[in-house]
Parts: C-alpha cells; sequence; structure tokens
C-alpha cells in the first residue's frame, strides 16, 4: 500500500514540477511579448512628437504667408473674402433673454445650490 501511494506521491510531484515549468516558459514569453509591444508604443510617441514639431514648423504663419506669396500665381491664389465664408445674413442673430427651457434649467440648478448652501 505504501508503495502505491509512494508512485503516485511522486507521480504527483512530476506531474506538478513539469506544469509549473510550464507556466514559468509561458510567462518569459508574455513578459518578452509586453516588453516588444512597450518599445514599439514607446517609438510611436516618439515618432508622433516628432512629427508634431514638424507640424509646427511647416505651420508657422511666416513660412504660410511666404509659401503663398511665392506661389501665388501659379496657383491663382487671392486673399479670402468675408463674403466667401459666409453671408452675413446666414448668421443667426443672438437672442438675448434664455429660453424657457433655459431658465427653467438654470432656476432648478439655483435651486439646487442654495438648498445645498443651507
Amino acid at each position: 500500500m505504501t508503495r502505491i501511494l509512494n508512485v503516485v506521491a511522486i507521480a504527483a510531484a512530476l506531474i506538478a514540477a513539469m506544469s509549473v515549468f510550464n507556466l514559468k516558459y509561458r510567462a518569459e514569453g508574455v513578459a518578452k511579448e509586453v516588453a516588444e509591444l512597450q518599445r514599439k508604443v514607446d517609438q510611436e510617441k516618439e515618432s508622433i512628437s516628432l512629427l508634431r514639431a514638424e507640424w509646427s514648423v511647416l505651420n508657422q504663419p511666416d513660412r504660410v504667408e511666404e509659401l503663398a506669396e511665392r506661389y501665388q500665381d501659379t496657383l491663382g491664389l487671392k486673399p479670402v473674402e468675408p463674403k466667401q465664408l459666409a453671408d452675413p445674413a446666414q448668421i443667426p442673430m443672438r437672442t438675448i433673454a434664455p429660453s424657457d427651457t433655459d431658465r427653467d434649467l438654470l432656476s432648478g440648478i439655483a435651486g439646487d445650490l442654495a438648498e445645498n448652501l443651507q
């Protein structure tokens, strides 16, 4: 009987050891994958930083103005007239007083604030 128990215990120990080894091996693989992904993320962040710097240099008003003047004849560029963007009649006038819905919302908020302060 003890011989069978010893065999079972040894088999269980071997299975446990193999399971731990397998788990460790997979964990190392995942750790390498995480490190690789982190390296790629860092590279992308650096690329984004460089592109933002380049974008800010390319969009400097002095540079854009110089390019517009240089290629004015080639591209047929002209100054923008306000009428090209929108006809002043199309722009809605601002309301002076809030609407009834807005007034109700504002009075509700003011009432809640007054209750909290008391």
